[in-house]
This record gives C-alpha cells, sequence and structure tokens, in this order.
C-alpha cells in the first residue's frame, strides 16, 4: 500500500505559536501511520519555511492557529503552490478570522449575535462612547485573535482604557460586543465538505466565569461532551450552527461556539475554522462523543482535503 504523504504544517508568525506546537504533537502522536507518513513543515516565528518541502507531501495538515495562519493567508499560499490543505479555504478562513466580518455576515442572514462595533486606533473616543452607550460589562477583544488572547471583560468604565491598550497590542482594529450576563458556553463540531456530521452540542462548565486563555490551556474548565439541553434546544443550536458553517463557506470541519443566557436566547459567539487539535481539545471529545475516534478523526479530515 502507497502511503499518503502529509505535509505536517505547525508553529507559525501567530501569537497562538505555542498552541500550535501542542496541536502538532497530539496528531504526530496519533496520525495512522499505516496509511500516512509525516513530514514535519516547522514555520519559525517570522514566517519563515522550508518551501522545498511542499514538494514532496500530497497534501498539508494544518495544525497551525491565529494570525497569519488561520485568516486565509496561509491558505492562499498554498493554494498558490497547487498543494490542498485540511480545514476551510481562503475566503471562509479570512471571514471567520475577522470577527467584525464574521459577525456582519451572521447578522445579515438573521442569525443571532450580541450587540458589537469595531473600532480602529484613532476611534478610540468613539469606543468609549459606544461602551457607555450599550451598557456595561462589555468584552473588549482585538478583531483577528484567538484563544481569548488580547481580549478582557470590562465591568467599570474605569477598566476600558487598559482593556483597548491591550486589545490594540495585537490587531489595529478592536471588537467590543455586549457581554452575555453569566452565560452557558455552548459548542458544536461540525466535519465535512457538501455532507456534513454535525455533533451534539457540548459544554465548557464555566459556571458564568470568563473563558480566559489561562483556563483554556493551563487550568482548564470542566468539560460536557453532551450539554445538559432539552431535545428541541439542542436542535435548534445544530441548526444554527450548521446554519452558520454554510454561510460563511466553511469546508473539512470547524467548532462553532455558543451563548446561552439565562433566559435561554441563543448568541452565535464564533466560527473557529482550525478548532484546538489535541486529543483533550473539545472539537476531538465532541467527534468522539459520535463514535468518531481521534485517530479516525485525523484521517477524515485529511480524506476531506483530498476531496
Amino acid at each position: 500500500m502507497v502511503k499518503t504523504k502529509v505535509g505536517l504544517i505547525y508553529g507559525g508568525q501567530s501569537f497562538e505559536h505555542e498552541v500550535s506546537l501542542m496541536t502538532a504533537k497530539s496528531i504526530r502522536e496519533n496520525i495512522d501511520t499505516s496509511m500516512f507518513d509525516v513530514v514535519d513543515i516547522y514555520i519559525d516565528e517570522n514566517g519563515k519555511l522550508d518551501e522545498s518541502l511542499l514538494n514532496d507531501i500530497d497534501v498539508a495538515f494544518l495544525a497551525v492557529h491565529g494570525p497569519n495562519c488561520e485568516d486565509g493567508k496561509l491558505q492562499q499560499y498554498l493554494e498558490d503552490h497547487g498543494v490542498k490543505y485540511t480545514g476551510p479555504g481562503v475566503e471562509a478562513s479570512r471571514i471567520n478570522m475577522d470577527k467584525n466580518k464574521q459577525h456582519r455576515v451572521f447578522k445579515e442572514a438573521g442569525l443571532p449575535v450580541v450587540e458589537f462595533e469595531d473600532f480602529g486606533r484613532i476611534e478610540i473616543g468613539q469606543a468609549k462612547e459606544y461602551a457607555e452607550k450599550i451598557k456595561l460589562p462589555v468584552f473588549v477583544k482585538p478583531n483577528n485573535g484567538g484563544s481569548s488572547i488580547g481580549m478582557t471583560k470590562v465591568s467599570n468604565i474605569g477598566e476600558l482604557s487598559v482593556a483597548l491598550e491591550q486589545a490594540f497590542e495585537y490587531n489595529d482594529r478592536i471588537l467590543i460586543e455586549k457581554a452575555v450576563e453569566s452565560p452557558r458556553e455552548i459548542e458544536v463540531g461540525i466535519l465535512g465538505n457538501s455532507d456534513i456530521v454535525i455533533s451534539e452540542p457540548g459544554e465548557i462548565l464555566t459556571h458564568g466565569e470568563f473563558y480566559s486563555y489561562e483556563n483554556k490551556y493551563n487550568n482548564p474548565f470542566d468539560t460536557a461532551t453532551v450539554a445538559d439541553l432539552a431535545p428541541e434546544m439542542a436542535a435548534k443550536i445544530k441548526k444554527l450552527a450548521q446554519e452558520a458553517y454554510i454561510v460563511t463557506g466553511c469546508r473539512g470541519y470547524a467548532r462553532i461556539d455558543f451563548f446561552l443566557d439565562q433566559n435561554e436566547n441563543i448568541y452565535i459567539n464564533e466560527i473557529n475554522t482550525l478548532p484546538g487539535f489535541t486529543k483533550i481539545s473539545m472539537f476531538p471529545k465532541l467527534m468522539a462523543n459520535i463514535g468518531i475516534v481521534y485517530k479516525d478523526l485525523i484521517t477524515k479530515i485529511i480524506e476531506l482535503a483530498l476531496e
């Protein structure tokens, strides 16, 4: 049997570089070596890689996260070099990494989102006025961030200036969103191109606390791979996840995150087009819950990229 050569692309010029290393290690240790030969392709923190390695692979598995990796730039680079790759394509990646654009696509499609607005560096005065207008608490976040990096929950106006400065360290545009009070954080995994498989909704058991980088990677909250939801609510969330996946043009796989408020109103938080992918990350756990174990999930994602 001739094995498929998989270029495992990891690292990257991104503030999620370290997260990527964890993802790559987990994939490397669990990929089906009877089917695949792995070629490590490391992108250093200056964005450099050994381009010659791309000539020796059949498909790239993107074990990267964050700006320059998840925002369509790497995807466009690979397409320009004739390389097939895992996960959503160029445009879906661009839309879903740009939180303002993503929210506007959701809103235009009639999908439920919290109040939000984006601002540039010269619009700090307007940003402060907007935060006061929609009433605190709010979240301030970089427009193109991930893993909650650069994000702050602002509960009093005195915290806003520091939150804005922190978010602007990561991007020239920031997003201010109305915070959902004590929300349940619900997540849904989707796998597929034209034919898709949707997981049951799972839950990050935050107990209403902010789901920070620390809580995602160093001191994680407990999770439930099946959230305690009424069947009608679970079905509604799955339908919204499917609509969001389709309207933003996703393929391959993605994780769709929701807030559920105390009155059971649903809000789409975001689509993560290259979600955390260690064996204990939420996306693989959601898929395992419906019978697609981690090793098989890696295989399926590669097969989808080759379709």
